[in-house]
């Protein structure tokens, strides 16, 4: 029998085996769970950089990017090709986007490292400017000098941070040395002259600063501390520091301060240092602002657009209005970043800045066009404006973007959620309608010419045809007997009313200009001014959102915009919202929400008063809420029975005057439902009076306590004004004689008259006390507190009557 042997895996492929299921594990890793931020700058670098070494160091691959480790031991030098590939992969999937641009062509992983460390290691920083101050510059570096020449001279909307706008710096060109070499700087100066000859102008320019250093090493140093004295003075708001440093080194001004690339007026506008801003600029050519970008390309007007500084952004925009302009790296306006970041101040004057202050030119016409928001972000844009209540910005969106208005139903309902209140009646009575008294004036005295003129015509027809029969002649003179005292008494009539009109116009205009100045000092007129003009910007919104909606050709365009918003201003007590939608879609009475109510019912449940009041105009459907119930079996008496939302709780103060609203609510409703229906059980076997007592339990026990706490008030005033006018009554003015005891002012009148005013306060403070003050205190501490009684009659009115029945008690007694 032969033997049988099961054949051994050589020791090499067992190895190859090993490494190969090693790399599938590592490979398999979730980058994520290890590296939990992105690589953007020198802020999160240290972070970034411990994370990413723990994840290396679990699969034992640290030595890829830093020789100081071990090296992985692979038997085959494709499967070590591979774990680099890997490390790079995992680098490049935790660094942003534009950090991925200047490091994605190197080779290896350690070459990515070793790129970004230099870019934010500090340690790494200042060596990596000192070697390359004095080394001699490759023929590839001053073809680099060129391109950065090439931009410093002309625009370019493209601009990409490379690898050049980091290594090759002017100024560290100027300050900064190798430490390591020995070489004397007069051996430098020869060997930079030598290559004159074979640099261009613009490396001769170069060579010629580097000569002028006499300490780079120091100078370099010195500029380091320099930008972090200017951050720590920007951040603090040491304004006056950073312009005496920018004004001894103008150039200061526009050199980056940190790994972003952000320079002094890109931080001081970041963080809203407008001062500062206004003297960065005085020290900055008009020229220079479009070129002072960052790594993301981006101008301060960029940064201004991000963070929503308006002021700043008028600065900028009056210092270079070219700026507008310019596109980032991304090739993005300052206006785009503003959309995108919904400050609506500064898209409101971006928007008026790219129109030249109201007066639109070709150039910028054609830039406000290019720009565009995209549809969700104009639909935010919009809605958020709408929720801020500016108008003024939301009619001018509309007007430029009408597609936002009508890409959903979101502006519409945010108008129906905020829509302002208007004037109430006292607001009305004394808010000056300037329109109104030139109409009035026009009006009756357009009157006056229409009567005449009727007169006239009248009287010419019957003398026309006189000539064809003589009997006509009766009703002329019948006219001139009778319709010339009566014309003569409407002209007067029309004639002293126009009269009234002209000699009230002189007041009404000098009342007109004096509110005016009252709406800039007088706060609670100011108030009155911004409610009726924010009620008249929002109706002129609204007609234009629902216009919009008109012009939709889809064929369910009423049901999809107006059914949601229809009912939110219901709830919201939103009249206006709810009479232009009916205007235009009477059927969208009947919509309702998911729990089958409509806008009365929900008029009826959210204390609408003025939608509720649509009932008296929709007399067809009256009927129908006498009797309508909802799934539950609910009526409009039960629906009212509910607690109202707190919001209209708090218009009024006071448990009990809260309470006596409700009540008064729910007997208003009572008359709209039929008979039958007040006591009509729904399916929990609850009645409209159930219902209300349920949801008002813990409301009338506030009630209580509040009643209970005017009385205790009610009783420390009036003991009080009791006590001051005995206090009173007992002093005597002047004196009186030590002998005798006699007043000194006896015998004069006014002593005479205030001694009689004196009893009669004193009387009468003591009769409130005593016979009004403490059994009405006693009758509110005694009551049982019957919620039906509060809605009798006004509480206010109901200590009146009380008083006053205690008064003719006492006076019968």
């Amino acid at each position: 029998m032969a033997d049988s042997s099961i054949p051994l895996c050589p020791p090499h492929a067992l190895a190859q085996t090993q490494e190969d299921l090693k790399y599938l594990y590592a490979s398999n890793t979730n980058v994520s769970n290890f590296v939990s931020v992105k690589l953007s700058s020198d802020r999160n670098y240290h972070l970034w950089e411990t994370q990413m070494f723990c994840l290396l160091e679990t699969y034992n691959l640290h030595g890829i990017v830093d020789a100081t480790f071990i090296h992985p031991r692979t038997l085959n030098p494709e499967i070590e090709k591979q774990y680099n590939s890997l490390v790079k992969g995992w680098i490049f999937g935790s660094i942003s986007e534009e950090l991925l641009g200047t490091v994605v062509d190197l080779g290896s992983a350690k070459e990515v490292w070793e790129k970004l460390k230099s870019f934010y290691d500090p340690a790494m920083i200042i060596s990596h400017q000192a070697k390359d101050i004095d080394r001699v510059p490759t023929e590839r570096e001053t073809e680099d000098a060129d391109i950065v020449s090439a931009e410093t001279e002309a625009p370019n909307k493209d601009r990409v941070p490379t690898e050049t706008t980091k290594d090759i710096d002017m100024d560290s060109l100027e300050t900064e040395t190798d430490d390591k070499s020995n070489v004397p700087i007069e051996t430098k100066i020869e060997e930079k002259e030598t290559l004159r000859t074979e640099t261009k102008p613009q490396d001769i320019i170069l060579t010629d600063i580097q000569i002028k250093v006499e300490d780079p090493k120091s100078e370099g140093k010195n500029k380091i501390t320099r930008n972090k004295e200017l951050l720590k003075a920007i951040v603090q708001g040491r304004w006056w520091e950073v312009e005496s440093t920018l004004k001894e080194d103008k150039a200061a001004a526009t050199e980056a301060i940190n790994s972003d690339g952000n320079t002094v007026l890109h931080i001081a506008v970041g963080i809203g240092r407008n001062i500062l801003v206004n003297e960065i600029l005085s020290l900055i050519e008009p020229g220079q602002l479009p070129y002072i970008v960052n790594l993301d390309g981006s101008t301060a007007l960029h940064i201004a657009a991000i963070v929503g500084n308006t002021e700043a952004a008028t600065l900028l925009i009056k210092k270079d209005r070219s700026l507008l302009e310019i596109e980032d790296n991304k090739y993005e306006t300052p206006l785009h970043k503003a959309f995108q970041n919904m400050h609506l101040d500064t898209i409101e004057y971006l928007l008026k800045a790219v129109n030249d202050d109201g007066k639109p030119t070709k150039q910028s016409s054609t830039l406000e066009d290019s720009v565009s928001p995209g549809v969700k972000v104009g639909v935010n844009l919009l809605v958020n404006a709408v929720s801020a209540k500016q108008y003024d910005l939301a009619t001018k969106l509309v007007k430029k973007f009408p597609k936002f208005a009508v890409e959903n139903d979101n502006v519409l309902l945010a108008i129906a959620k905020t829509f302002p209140m208007g004037l109430d009646y006292w607001e009305t009575l004394i808010y000056p309608i300037k329109d109104n008294i030139y109409e009035r004036i026009v009006r009756r005295s357009w009157e006056l010419v229409e009567i005449l003129q009727d007169y006239y015509e009248a009287v010419t027809e019957l003398i026309q045809d006189i000539a064809d029969d003589m009997i006509l002649i009766i009703p002329l003179i019948l006219l001139f007997i009778f319709g010339g005292p009566v014309l003569m008494f409407i002209l007067i009539y029309r004639f002293i009313r126009l009269f009234i009109l002209i000699v009230y116009f002189p007041f009404f205009m000098f009342y007109f200009l004096l509110w005016n100045v009252a709406t800039k000092v007088v706060a609670p007129i100011k108030h009155i001014h911004k409610k009726k003009k924010e009620w008249v910007e929002g109706k002129e919104v609204l007609k234009l959102v629902c216009d919009e909606i008109d012009k939709s050709e889809l064929p369910d365009a009423h049901p999809r915009y107006y059914t949601n918003p229809i009912l939110e201003a219901a709830r919201q007590n939103a009249y206006e919202v709810v009479d232009e939608i009916l205007m235009r879609c009477p059927e969208a009475i009947r919509y309702k929400d998911k729990s089958g109510y409509d806008i009365i019912q929900l008029a009826v449940i959210h204390r609408s008063e003025k939608i509720y009041n649509l009932i008296n105009i929709i007399g067809e459907r009256r009927s129908v809420y006498r009797m309508i119930e909802d799934s539950s079996k609910n009526n409009m008496l039960h629906l009212a029975g509910r607690l109202a939302p707190s919001h209209k709780l708090k218009l009024r103060t006071g448990a009990a005057l809260q309470l006596q609203r409700e009540l008064q609510w729910r007997e208003e409703v009572k008359k709209l439902v039929f008979p039958s229906y007040i006591t009509r059980e729904n399916i929990f076997m609850e009645t409209p009076d159930m219902v209300f007592t349920k949801e008002h339990a813990n409301l009338v026990k506030e009630g209580e306590k509040w009643m209970k706490a005017v009385a205790e008030s009610c009783s420390i005033t009036a003991a009080l004004i009791t006590t001051i006018v005995f206090a009173a009554a007992i002093t005597v003015p002047g004196g009186s004689d030590q002998t005798t005891g006699t007043p000194l002012f006896t015998g004069h009148p006014a002593f005479a008259l205030f001694a009689l005013s004196d009893a009669i306060s004193l009387f009468a403070s003591i009769a409130s006390f005593g016979t009004l003050q403490i059994p009405l205190i006693v009758d509110l501490f005694r009551s049982t507190y019957e919620t039906q009684d509060d809605l009798q009659s006004d509480l206010n009115d109901e200590i009146l009557i009380r008083m006053e029945n205690k008064v003719v008690k006492h006076v019968n007694a």
